[in-house]
């Protein structure tokens, strides 16, 4: 596993529960939804079968769910996010809508906006 990027207030036991614990839901359990994050951490995974490894977002809320996406438009919208008020210079908000969208194809995949 490799880390690419996480909130600086992550303890070890936050880290290995959002990318090993059993209690990790889908982002796709959240559509629709508003989450409150109090942390999130992109990291590279391997799948553990030689194929290329995954960029994996995990994020946990205020309430303590934790929720995980593989989805490239999600975890594109949300770097996206991080990296415009990094460059602004402004705190990296804490409130990201899950929404959802249809391809040209009508296959649905994950946004991410502010919420």
């Amino acid at each position: 596993m490799e880390i690419i990027k996480k909130t600086n207030n992550i303890t070890a036991g936050d880290l290995f529960e959002m990318t090993k614990g059993p209690n990790v839901r889908k982002m796709a359990d959240a559509k629709g939804e508003t989450l409150d994050l109090l942390s999130y951490v992109i990291y590279k995974d391997d799948k553990g079968d030689g194929s290329e490894p995954v960029t994996v977002l995990s994020v946990k809320t205020v309430e303590g769910a934790m929720y995980a996406t593989n989805s490239r438009t999600f975890i594109r919208n949300f770097s996206d996010i991080l990296a415009m008020y990094e460059e602004c210079g402004e705190e990296i908000p804490t409130r990201y809508k899950v929404g959802s969208a249809r391809s040209n194809a009508g296959r649905e995949y994950l946004t991410c906006s502010l919420g």
